[in-house]
């Protein structure tokens, strides 16, 4: 008996110990489980925080998005600002309030890597596509440059061969560019996990991983957590990831640089379509005379070195000027004697040509030929223009409704003449000057590039730049252009030689925000003009930067340079990319959003939407991380 209760006690000691075991596991448990909730409640307070930031910077592009200084770079508007703190106190929200009581605070800041910049500072604002190369229609002079730049010092690898790979990933042909290439198929074919090539444009920069030759050292550089700072892991060589040369300087590799979201719309800044250069001249007049209301020789002068007739300089006219046979057959047939009053313009045969003007007549009734001449074959076939019907495109050489042989290609929009798109120095068709056009006195010049006089046929007009680099010739005299200085940004603002269906212009770059990088990309700038757009930039207010003409009026570079590259730049940004931070101050959660949002007129729409949490908070966001804030 007394054996037994010997046992009793042990047992309750053992008992009252496992249960007190198990209590201390249960409150471990819940404290777990209440820890978790507070850190998922508060991850969810900092993504809703940068949410707002993303809302905050739509809202600022409703009626800034053309003030480049409100969004480049604004500590004081996109800088930890407030999204909720302790108190209560909604007055405070929304403003980059600072704590002394050190009271718990959740905010949001827009960063952005500062292309001027690797080692103390980050920008805080965001980043315009239309900055940054074009994937989908760079060319491949420009890729590789940009290749090659980044691979400066990786003499094991081929900038040749990676942009090679590139292009047949987007090409929509099956065939490589270079014979020694497998980059068509073969090579995709036989990796462990196997895929086809796209051969379609790129939905995403990170696809280029998927492409031969692209690592993450190509597309990245060292710069692994793309915060565009120099941190010690990405400059001590292969002690710890990622692998750098150690020379001091961020290599960020190719991805910031390039985009597949950037077009603008073919309108003015202030949301009119623009005027197409080949409508007809009332039409241009019309358009124009709100532009120029107290310069109407401006546009006499634009319409007569628009059109492609005897107006233009480099054709030779006046009494006595020589005048060929078909357009683009030099020295065929006879020439007649004009009528009185009435321009020579080439005909076929030597006949003289019907002045459009009177839409084939001359001083005589509808359709008949100008001098009282026969019809000829193409004249007799040409049906007269019904109201409401558009006229069947033609091309010397070509059968009507093909204009050469490519009717889609040469399809016209209501109200424009028929045009073939130029090419290069392409000089373009002879064609008969539109009802109204404004008829100089000089010879037309041929497709063969001369005039018919066997003089040199002016440059072709590539864009509206280019009218302030031609010539007017009226009665066999160089006409002075009233065009200045000043006129450049209505030119390059209202005007385009893009017709009205070609609604977006993929791929231009503006030179407002381009690091120089993408900027040395353009053909035809040099080093000292890059450097000088980059440094004066800074300097001008957003009236000056609304259109690219600053390049000429703040003598950047002179208006043949500017022409050259004029069709390839632009002054403002339609997609924005929008890197925002959530976090707070009382804990080391930091939720980080990459945002690409379309501007459609004022309404921004999203169209790239990625969590990009799991690259760290690596920018200098909280007030004990001392951030440094370069201000402009």
């Amino acid at each position: 008996m007394r054996r037994s209760r010997g046992l009793i006690l042990p047992v309750v000691l053992f008992v009252l110990l496992l249960l007190g075991l198990l209590s201390a596991m249960f409150m471990m448990r819940v404290g777990a489980d209440m820890a978790s909730t507070r850190v998922a409640a508060l991850r969810q307070q900092t993504r809703l925080a940068a949410e707002a930031g993303v809302e905050r910077v739509k809202q600022m592009l409703r009626t800034g998005r053309m003030d480049v200084a409100r969004w480049y770079n604004n500590p004081d508007e996109m800088n930890r600002i407030v999204v909720w703190a302790d108190g209560g106190d909604p007055t405070i929200w929304g403003k980059s309030e600072e704590f002394d009581d050190g009271r718990p605070a959740v905010r949001f800041s827009i960063v952005a890597d500062d292309p001027t910049d690797d080692l103390d500072f980050i920008r805080f604002g965001i980043t315009d596509e239309s900055s940054k190369l074009n994937l989908n229609t760079a060319s491949e002079p420009q890729l590789t440059k940009l290749v090659t730049a980044a691979l400066k010092g990786r003499e094991d690898l081929d900038p040749q061969e990676i942009v090679d790979a590139i292009l047949d990933w987007r090409d929509t042909d099956n065939q490589p560019r270079s014979s020694a290439s497998d980059t068509e198929g073969e090579y995709y074919k036989a990796l462990d996990k196997p895929y086809k090539v796209k051969n379609g444009p790129f939905d995403t920069v990170e696809e280029l991983l998927l492409v031969k030759g692209v690592t993450r050292e190509v597309l990245y550089g060292e710069d692994f957590d793309r915060n565009g700072l120099l941190t010690a892991n990405e400059d001590d060589g292969d002690e710890s990831f990622p692998m750098d040369d150690q020379d001091g300087k961020l290599n960020r590799g190719i991805y910031p640089y390039l985009t597949v979201q950037s077009y603008e719309n073919n309108v003015s800044n202030d949301q009119r379509p623009r005027v197409y250069l080949k409508w007809p001249a009332e039409r241009i007049r019309a358009e124009l005379e709100e532009d120029f209301a107290d310069s109407p020789e401006v546009i006499d002068y634009i319409i007569a070195a628009a059109t492609p007739q005897s107006g233009r300089a480099g054709a030779s006219g006046g009494p006595g000027g020589a005048q060929s046979g078909q357009p683009g057959r030099r020295g065929q047939g006879a020439t007649a004697p004009p009528q009185r009053g009435a321009p020579i313009r080439p005909g076929r045969g030597g006949r003289q040509a019907p002045d459009p003007n009177n839409a084939g007549n001359e001083g005589g009734e509808e359709g008949a030929p100008a001098g009282g001449g026969k019809l000829g074959p193409r004249q007799q076939r040409r049906e007269p223009l019904q109201p409401g019907r558009r006229p069947t495109p033609t091309k010397p050489g070509g059968n009507p409704g093909t204009a050469g042989g490519n009717a889609e290609e040469n399809a016209t929009e209501e109200g424009e003449p028929t045009v073939q798109p130029l090419v290069g120095d392409e000089v373009p068709p002879v064609r008969s000057p539109q009802r109204g056009a404004a008829a100089g006195g000089g010879a037309i010049p041929s497709q063969s590039g001369e005039s018919n006089d066997g003089t040199k046929a002016p440059k072709p007009i590539r864009n509206p730049a280019s009218l302030f680099l031609t010539e007017v010739v009226k009665d066999g005299q160089p006409q002075e252009s009233p065009l200045k200085p000043e006129h450049l940004a209505v030119v390059m603002d209202r005007m385009t030689l893009r017709p009205a269906r070609e609604q977006r212009i993929p791929g231009m770059i503006n030179i407002n925000s381009a690091a120089p990088e993408v900027l040395r990309c353009l053909d035809g700038l040099t080093e000292e003009q890059v450097q000088g757009i980059v440094s004066k930039r800074t300097t001008l207010d957003s009236e000056i930067l609304a259109t690219t003409a600053w390049l000429v009026t703040e003598e950047v570079m002179d208006i043949e340079a500017y022409e050259m590259i004029a069709t390839s730049i632009t002054a403002r940004g339609q997609q924005f990319a929008i890197e925002s931070l959530g976090f707070a101050d009382h804990a080391g959660i930091v939720t980080r959003l990459h945002v690409v949002v379309d501007m459609i007129g004022p309404i921004a729409q999203t169209i790239y939407y990625r969590d990009e949490s799991y690259l760290g908070s690596t920018f200098p966001i909280r007030f004990e991380d001392k951030e440094k804030i370069r201000a402009r």
